[in-house]
């Protein structure tokens, strides 16, 4: 009878199969890591990193890593940003003169630098161009509410002699000046500006006298300021017939200074644009 020998209790194997690897061995810096994650072996890492992959996808962007040149950094283009400055596509504003094909190309250049995406690039050159209409706006009341407070100033100086002087400073311009002249004057709002209507109206004054009244009194063609209207007054008073109902020329100069104060106290609103460009 055979016996089959099924082993020895001092047989000792192959050691090398029975012992159970420590697959943390070596990764002392990730325990932390490995321990919060509750990883017991390499599968759970390579499910834990597909799972990873397929969060972030091919879509998303990479931040950049902390001192890189942000200029160079490739995932601008992800985020908006076109390859040159003509793939900004910006909207132009309609019916303001102060905007321009050159500020157009400007700001997409300077945009292109910044590598601003494009959605950024829209709204900030609408911001802009907001603003700089509320600027032109704003300078346009300014020098309409300047215009009138000029015009204002030359109708009370000048009284119910207004439209006459205005006219002398027109021939002045007409006569010595040129079509820039005008040009500049109205461009500007100097065509309105007291010290400038003066000048002209002055040079207009030079051209020609006018005819006198009917008492001898010269008057000229450019019409009688409130200035003049009152010291005319002045010289009624002093005269002795104006306070005697006797004498001959009473009513003459009561007629007359009746006329002069309209002259010089009248209420007229003379409204016309006065402008001499």
């Amino acid at each position: 009878m055979s016996i089959e020998a099924e082993g020895s209790i001092l047989e000792t194997g192959n050691p090398d199969a029975d012992v159970t690897q420590d697959w943390t061995a070596g990764l002392d810096d990730y325990s932390d890591t490995i321990e919060a994650k509750g990883w017991s072996g390499t599968a759970d890492v390579l499910k834990s990193y597909v799972n990873l992959e397929r969060q972030v996808g091919a879509d998303k962007v990479v931040l950049p890593a902390e001192g890189t040149n942000l200029s160079e950094w490739e995932g601008w283009e992800k985020l908006g940003t076109p390859e040159t400055a003509d793939g900004y596509e910006l909207n132009s504003p309609e019916g303001f003169e102060g905007y321009s094909q050159d500020l157009s190309d400007w700001f997409r250049g300077a945009a292109h630098e910044m590598r601003l995406p494009a959605t950024m690039a829209q709204g900030f050159h609408d911001r802009y161009v907001e603003y700089m209409m509320s600027q032109a706006e704003t300078q346009q009341n300014q020098k309409l509410d300047q215009k009138k407070d000029w015009e204002g100033e030359l109708q009370k100086e000048y009284g119910n002699a207004f439209d006459q002087r205005v006219e002398a400073a027109r021939r002045a311009i007409r006569e010595y000046g040129s079509p820039e002249l005008e040009q500049l004057l109205a461009e500007t709002g100097l065509g309105s500006n007291p010290h400038v209507v003066r000048a002209f109206v002055k040079m207009g004054m030079t051209l020609g006298s006018g005819p006198q009244f009917k008492d001898g009194q010269t008057s000229g063609q450019f019409g009688t300021t409130p200035e003049m209207a009152m010291e005319q007054m002045a010289a009624i008073r002093n005269h002795p017939g104006y306070f005697d109902p006797g004498h001959a020329e009473h009513k003459a100069l009561k007629a007359k200074m009746n006329k002069l104060s309209e002259l010089a106290y009248g209420e007229d609103d003379a409204t016309a644009n006065i402008s001499v460009g």
